[in-house]
């Protein structure tokens, strides 16, 4: 039969033969700026099975990763905690088949969603062009704008570093130092951010949240909240060797905005498919 299933990849695999579980959340109802990253989860499956299975560069064969799609979460538009019960449903069945969570969104706040199915809470590793710590934004608590907040009181201020940050307000700022939120500005994103990185999260379980506006716009156009400059395509690959020095636990990309551009959901598809190599060769 000539065809194909329509799955990041092209995998077949099921979930109890993958060691990576792929999860569309298509949730975007907080969005303030640019809509649209609810069609980021198909887009980057399309875009993935145009990746050549091997890895020039790395002399890795993308098919030696045993990855899975289990589709997308049947999410709950514009009702929060339901789409929360449902994320963590699905979650928690890829934590019991003892596979790690491949998630993209959607927006930022799908990471306190897959957060909350973890019973040992990990370290939150983020990159992100925006610090995301109000303690509410439009009156929501849970808004884009507040993901990094709400995390931070799932697993504990101590518990989160974020990078690249170059966006916020002085109240948020403020919070973020007095409660001890760890974060790396991108002016001191410089040739010794690995080390910067691996000092804090080495022998750490951790989860890792890509948000693509950590980018520059020039980079990754197609995004809700561009913000200028930003770190490079390869700045941010460099950095994925602290992987060599923690265990990841989940991983989730977030914030691809189609209908603005149509090279960031390729850029996202291949920037998973380098977290999960790096994971790999260790």
């Amino acid at each position: 039969m000539f065809s194909s299933p329509f799955t990041f990849g092209r995998r077949e695999l099921k979930l109890s033969e993958a060691k990576y579980a792929f999860l569309g959340i298509p949730y975007d109802s907080s969005e303030s700026y640019r809509a649209g990253s609810r069609f980021a989860p198909n887009a980057v499956r399309e875009s993935s099975r145009e990746i050549e299975d091997y890895d020039f560069l790395e002399d890795f064969d993308l098919l030696d990763i045993k990855l899975c799609d289990l589709g997308d979460v049947d999410v709950s538009f514009g009702n929060f905690s339901e789409t929360l019960m449902r994320v963590k449903d699905c979650v928690r069945e890829i934590l019991k088949n003892m596979a790690i969570p491949v998630c993209v969104g959607g927006e930022h706040t799908i990471s306190y969603c897959v957060l909350s199915a973890y019973e040992k809470k990990p370290f939150f590793l983020a990159f992100d062009a925006h610090l995301d710590f109000r303690r509410e934004y439009l009156n929501e608590k849970f808004s884009h704008a507040c993901s990094v907040r709400r995390v931070g009181e799932l697993i504990g201020y101590e518990n989160i570093l974020v990078v690249g940050v170059r966006s916020a307000d002085k109240e948020e700022l403020k919070d973020a130092k007095k409660l001890g939120l760890k974060f790396i500005d991108f002016k001191s994103c410089d040739d010794k951010l690995h080390e910067k990185i691996v000092k804090i999260v080495k022998g750490k379980e951790v989860y890792l949240s890509l948000d693509m506006d950590v980018f520059d716009p020039k980079e990754a156009r197609g995004v809700c909240n561009p913000e200028p400059p930003g770190i490079s395509y390869s700045q941010f690959v460099d950095c994925l060797g602290f992987l060599r020095h923690t265990k990841l636990v989940g991983f989730d990309l977030v914030e691809v905005a189609p209908p603005y551009d149509s090279y960031t959901q390729i850029l996202a598809a291949k920037l998973i498919f380098k977290v999960l190599l790096k994971n790999e060769v260790r």
